[in-house]
């Protein structure tokens, strides 16, 4: 799929290109869906002790980026995670690179790595809601 391609700013401020495109049945990832898909991930257990958030970013073409940011209590990198593009409901942990090397010991690195499993989780749950976003829009749309 070819479409026009908007750019948003990273929070450590790398340009990110996601595609956009727009048509019938495509999510709308407003800051207030995203906001309630992390309350009820948090909600769920699974979520806990994420500090997650929706950046605020002006829409660009009328479309939120739904960009999350995951900061790392154990890395000075930048994470943030999401979706591909409009319209697809795959979603992504991106990491950036990181400014200076991070020295850990055993437990900060057990520690980073549980910080990284729940972002994986966190990406899989936006994911998955994504998909039912998706269908229930297919739903609506045949209704």
């Amino acid at each position: 799929m070819s479409g026009v391609h908007d750019v948003v700013r990273s929070p450590g401020g790398n340009t990110i290109r996601q595609e956009n495109q727009k048509g019938p049945g495509v999510p709308f990832r407003s800051k207030e869906m995203l906001d309630a898909w992390l309350e009820e991930f948090a909600a769920g257990g699974v979520g806990e002790g994420v500090a997650a958030f929706v950046a605020d970013q002006d829409p660009v073409g009328g479309v939120d980026s739904g960009l999350v940011i995951y900061p790392l209590a154990n890395a000075t990198t930048s994470v943030y995670l999401a979706p591909i593009a409009v319209g697809v409901p795959d979603w992504r942990v991106t990491f950036e690179a990181q400014p200076e090397v991070t020295e850990l010991s055993p437990e900060a690195v057990y520690a980073l790595c549980r910080e990284i499993s729940r972002a994986a989780d966190l990406c899989a749950f936006l994911q998955r809601k994504s998909v039912e976003h998706m269908a229930q829009l297919a739903a609506d749309a045949e209704n």
